[in-house]
């Protein structure tokens, strides 16, 4: 039977389980997929040990898609350029790295509509979501984009190479809201030890902005509760996830799941919501 597993701390709010395992049933195929939690201060111990256990591959969530990198040895060009990988396959005896989270948001996002050129985007965090996001984003689109980080200098290094790109604190993003159509909630702020916690006020928020958050659990978090109330269209990290899910298990069998299947996997473990 191969094993996948999904590696983070914390994990437990993780379905990934309950997704892709639905996606194994439905196909009949002899593979089991799990969450593992990996301590932070023990990270190099257990990922050795993790990939010496005979995995077949697994995915990366917050906070070690930046820290698995000196584990593999080959990078796809995206996982290379955004320095983040949430997907690793193990083949012919060596580790390879893929970011799926660019394109699995991106094609997420546009579920509510097309992004152009007219768009003025902002992008909260600077880690290694956020980067992939950004990259898809800056490939896809003309798009004026500002990066803003409780530091300003991650933002700064991701957007320095472009003239239409920016970098800002979340502070002056605050104040700047008004100037933006689309807001991209990328940090880990939302989960559940920080629920009730929102990495900006949204104040200053235009009526009809769309407001992103790449968290799926809970489905509606301070950051999407506080938007609503001022007007914005929201959408949860749900699409992604399920976008980004499906892209992984591509990449470790080579066949294209059902999405739907996998959306209502998730969906039945968040209770419909």
């Amino acid at each position: 039977m191969e094993k996948y597993v999904v590696i983070g701390n914390p994990i437990r709010h993780s379905l990934s389980p309950a997704m892709q395992n639905r996606i194994f049933q439905e196909l009949g195929m002899e593979a089991e997929y799990k969450s593992v939690l990996i301590e932070e201060d023990a990270f190099e111990t257990e990922i050795k040990k993790l990939m010496d256990s005979g995995i077949r591959g697994f995915n990366i969530t917050t906070p070690f898609k930046e820290r698995i990198l000196p584990f593999l040895d080959e990078l796809e060009p995206l996982a290379a350029d955004s320095g983040a990988v949430n997907t690793v396959l193990r083949k012919d005896n060596k580790w390879y790295g893929f970011n799926t989270d660019g394109k699995g948001y991106l094609e997420g996002l546009e579920e509510i509509r097309p992004i152009t050129e007219k768009d003025s985007i902002l992008i909260t965090g600077a880690g290694g979501a956020s980067k992939a996001i950004y990259l898809a984003l800056k490939n896809h689109t003309n798009a004026r984009i500002t990066v803003a980080n409780r530091t300003a200098n991650k933002a700064v290094e991701m957007t320095k190479a472009n003239d239409n790109h920016h970098a800002m604190t979340l502070q002056e993003a605050e104040k700047n809201l008004a100037d933006f159509t689309i807001i991209i909630q990328t940090t880990s702020i939302g989960l559940e030890a920080s629920k009730n916690t929102s990495p900006i006020s949204l104040t200053n928020l235009t009526k009809g902005t769309i407001c992103s958050d790449i968290i799926y659990n809970p489905a509606k978090t301070a950051f999407l509760k506080e938007a609503k109330e001022n007007g914005a269209i929201i959408q949860n990290g749900l699409p992604m996830f399920v976008n980004q899910g499906a892209l992984a298990f591509e990449i470790w069998t080579g066949v294209k799941p059902e999405r739907t299947l996998m959306k209502e996997a998730v969906l039945e473990q968040l209770g419909g919501n």
